[in-house]
């Protein structure tokens, strides 16, 4: 097996870069089991269910095969650092497999891009099949034989294979009565051109026996809205003007459709992406699209006959069948994903609709919060005297009683009891902490005492009083200023 790898950007954190080959060429035995075959031995074992890497991480998403030709296509989790996609493709004819598989990778190791790409190659000729009692000698080349059984009969030693001359090759086959096409094969599978760019697509039609039918396909652009344009020899026209981007080109004969890749990349990102794909120096990839035309004819007469007639309508109506089968499946498969999708959304719409509303009633809590604070920033603060207990508003800090520093009334309901007393002698009140007057040293006595035996002054006509400090006005029963808590005066 030939191994090529291509790698892009490749630093010192992506640790050493991919190399090495594969699995030697010998004997190995090919099983068909329906459409698909397992190979066994030169070096392991594998189907044409499978690609042939088996990385960590790699699983199958898509497959398909048909008489003489198989694919799958392997690609890494969506959620997967490492991003790997391989697909693998074979083909036969009546003597002969061909073995292809290109694989690409990108991954990010502490900030570093790592890009990278592998082509295998690998082809077996035949040697042996089942029932046979003779076979030519094995070529250096991997080589295959359809039944494990006759392995150990068919396949010579080792010993007798490098040391028996090689007969030459069988003659290829005669090709004077050409046949119903039965494979096309256009090349390349894939191309990367630049805006302005032609190229010419080759496609070859061969019968069931490899020879040459003179037949041509039909050519499309399958991507819808791309200025991209192919004519009816296979010829791909890239306008200056058109955009970076994928589009399919299809080629198609006798009901059957071949599907190859152009990529048109600008000139700043044709290198990078040459090595990034895998391709050749031309911008190529080196494997062909091919594809079985299973029934039909291209330009056949009526000169087939009754059995073979018989013979194709069954399988036609065997493929319409399975096909038919297939379809209804993968309509089963929608209608449940659809489902599925639709209560999905419909539980994300119901989760939305929590959300928001568990997200109004937060900002309607909010806003009755600031209402309530501006509310009671806007309302006036009770203040409260310790001593004689009279309330008044914020607009005085002290009592005009008994000269008293006042509190705010939610604290005062903590007091019990006379809190303070009253000098006797000049009648300013204290807080509990202070028991002589600091400045007559009389003892302090309760407010209600105070003014059970403080000597009533001689009726007379009342009389308003001022501050004489800052010249406020107070009523004739006031004592002390209620802003700085100076004694008041008699006003004259």
């Amino acid at each position: 097996m030939n191994v090529q790898y291509v790698t892009g950007e490749w630093s010192e954190k992506c640790g050493p870069k991919p190399s090495g080959g594969g699995p030697g060429g010998g004997t190995v035995t090919i099983v068909q089991s329906g459409n698909e075959l397992t190979i066994s031995g030169a070096g392991g074992s594998y189907s044409t269910m499978n690609c042939f890497e088996q990385g960590s991480g790699l699983r199958r998403v898509s497959h398909s095969a048909s008489p003489r030709g198989w694919s799958n296509r392997c690609t890494s989790a969506a959620n997967d650092p490492r991003q790997a996609v391989v697909i693998t493709t074979m083909s036969a004819t009546d003597t002969s497999i061909s073995f292809n598989e290109t694989g690409s990778y990108q991954f990010v190791i502490e900030g570093a891009n790592c890009t990278a790409s592998v082509r295998r190659t690998r082809s077996f000729s035949l040697i042996q099949r089942e029932g046979e009692s003779t076979a030519p000698p094995a070529s250096a080349t991997a080589t295959a034989t359809p039944s494990a059984t006759q392995t150990a009969t068919a396949s010579p030693p080792p010993t007798q294979t490098t040391t028996k001359e090689k007969e030459p090759p069988p003659p290829p086959p005669s090709c004077n009565e050409v046949g119903d096409p039965a494979r096309i094969e256009v090349r390349p599978a894939r191309k990367l051109m630049r805006p302005g760019e032609d190229f010419s697509f080759q496609t070859r039609v061969v019968d069931a026996k490899g020879c040459r039918v003179d037949a041509h396909p039909t050519w499309a652009v399958a991507t819808q809205g791309s200025k991209v344009t192919v004519d009816s020899s296979g010829m791909v026209h890239v306008p200056a003007d058109a955009a970076d981007g994928n589009l399919e080109v299809v080629a198609s004969l006798s009901g059957q459709h071949v599907r190859v890749t152009v990529e048109v990349a600008s000139a700043d990102r044709y290198d990078a992406l040459l090595a990034a794909r895998g391709l050749n120096s031309r911008g190529e990839a080196d494997e062909a699209a091919i594809v079985m035309i299973a029934t039909g004819s291209l330009g056949g007469g009526r000169a087939v006959s009754e059995d073979g007639a018989r013979k194709r309508k069954y399988v036609f109506l065997s493929v319409v069948g399975g096909l038919a089968s297939v379809l209804a499946i993968a309509g089963i498969v929608l209608l449940r994903r659809g489902q599925k999708k639709k209560a999905a959304l419909e539980a994300q719409h119901a989760l939305e609709e929590a959300e928001d509303a568990a997200r109004e009633q937060e900002e309607e809590e909010a806003r009755r919060k600031r209402r309530s604070a501006r509310a009671a920033a806007a309302a006036p603060t009770l203040m409260v005297c310790p001593v004689c207990r009279k309330e008044f508003t914020a607009a005085g800090l002290f009592c005009p009683v008994d000269g008293t520093r006042l509190v705010p009334a939610e604290t005062s309901a903590g007091i019990a009891g006379p809190a303070g007393g009253i000098c006797p002698r000049c009648g300013r009140g204290f807080d509990p902490s202070i028991k002589v007057c600091p400045e007559h040293g009389e003892s302090l006595v309760p407010a209600p005492v105070y003014k059970a035996t403080a000597a009533k002054p001689p009726v007379a006509e009342p009389k308003g009083k001022i501050c004489p400090t800052c010249g406020a006005r107070y009523g004739g029963d006031a004592v002390f200023c209620g802003k700085d808590g100076t004694t008041l005066v008699l006003v004259n």
